[in-house]
């Protein structure tokens, strides 16, 4: 069975009502989904997982420092990890 990470960072809770909901329908589709908050995932955790989404608000044009963090740190596992950036806004 596929296994998938949905990781998050949420100040007011939309976002992870987001990440929630997504998990759930993941699990629904047929995968192993979890979730985690950004700030409880390390860069090595993501090596685990065949799909990987991440969910960030968005100050001044830019994600969330936790999640920034996350990514920055994971250039380590360069080659190890594929990545595909998708946007999608609430608006």
């Amino acid at each position: 069975m596929a296994k998938a990470l949905v990781v998050y960072y949420s100040r007011t809770g939309n976002t992870e009502k987001m990440a929630v909901r997504l998990a759930g329908a993941l699990t629904r589709a047929g995968l192993r989904a979890d979730l985690k908050k950004a700030e409880e995932t390390g860069p090595s955790d993501l090596l685990s997982y065949d799909l990987i989404l991440i969910g960030s608000p968005v100050y001044y044009g830019t994600m969330a420092w936790p999640v920034k963090k996350l990514l920055d740190e994971s250039v380590k596992h360069h080659g190890q990890l594929q990545l595909s950036l998708i946007p999608i806004s609430e608006h």
